[in-house]
């Protein structure tokens, strides 16, 4: 067991090590491989160990500028929106939920979040922790997922919709929430509001913190953000009305506020 790994990310540090020392600038590279774990509840069989789980994980490393350089755009190294990114491009069309907390031992505490499918634990994503930065002697820490590889593949292949015939509506909003209110949370109301199957597309586009003076006493509710949000419906029958576009924009704001406390400015 001493010499088996208990995770995939120790041997793709190994591999941008290997590229930086020969110059390489930017470095994306992935393995798909098992792990070994100690777990009591292993039967002894034909394809098992007794006392060992052997699961299959798939995991990626990317390091230096996040676009290859040019006139256009300036050079930006890639940062956890990247990760996260690749992962939710891999996981489709499931919708991954990202929950930060509980950190995975190699990556940042601050910078790393749980990837959860179907309210199920399947991975971490995130940057690579100072200590192991520093023991590699690593120009810049790198971004890093690992996931288990069975959710991955279990994954149904996207289906085809029909276009619509109709003009979508967008409707911004703009409500007020606690700061502990995560994007993951306010997403998930969003989508829970009952629409009848109007909603195509949520995005946030704009968050505002007012400010508060250093030496100002914080008050209840001198943290809480402004957040604005571009909803957008359509229908595959017919032109939508006002009344169903009200009605859907007014579910959404009630879904917010019932689960996430949200207060609509006006």
């Amino acid at each position: 067991m001493n010499v088996m790994r208990t995770s995939l990310l120790g041997s793709l540090l190994q591999v941008l090590k290997f590229n930086l020392a020969r110059k390489a600038p930017r470095v994306r590279v992935f393995e798909i491989g098992r792990v070994f774990l100690r777990d009591a509840s292993v039967p002894e069989s034909d394809s098992t160990v007794q006392g060992f789980d052997q699961p299959m994980r798939i995991a990626a490393l990317s390091s230096g500028s996040a676009n290859a350089q040019q006139w256009g755009h300036k050079e930006q190294g890639v940062d956890f929106f990247d990760a996260k990114g690749d992962v939710e491009a891999l996981l489709a069309p499931l919708k991954a939920e990202f929950k930060p907390g509980n950190h995975h031992p190699a990556m940042h505490p601050g910078r790393c979040a749980q990837v959860l499918v179907g309210g199920k634990v399947i991975g971490y994503v995130g940057e690579l922790h100072p200590k192991w930065r520093q023991g590699y002697e690593l120009p810049q820490a790198p971004m890093l997922f690992e996931l288990e590889l069975d959710p991955v593949l279990a994954r149904k292949l996207p289906e085809f919709v029909p276009v619509a015939k109709y003009q979508p509506v967008q409707r911004d909003i703009a409500v007020v929430v606690a700061d502990s209110v995560t994007h993951a949370d306010l997403m998930a109301a969003v989508w829970a509001a009952p629409t009848a199957g109007l909603l195509r597309d949520a995005q946030l586009f704009d968050v505002y913190r007012p400010k508060v003076a250093k030496e100002a006493p914080v008050e209840a509710g001198a943290t809480d953000r402004s957040l604005a949000i571009r909803l957008t419906f359509n229908s595959t029958e017919a032109t939508l009305t006002d009344d169903q576009i009200e009605t859907a924009v007014k579910a959404v704001v009630d879904q917010l506020q019932s689960t996430v406390g949200a207060r609509q400015r006006v």
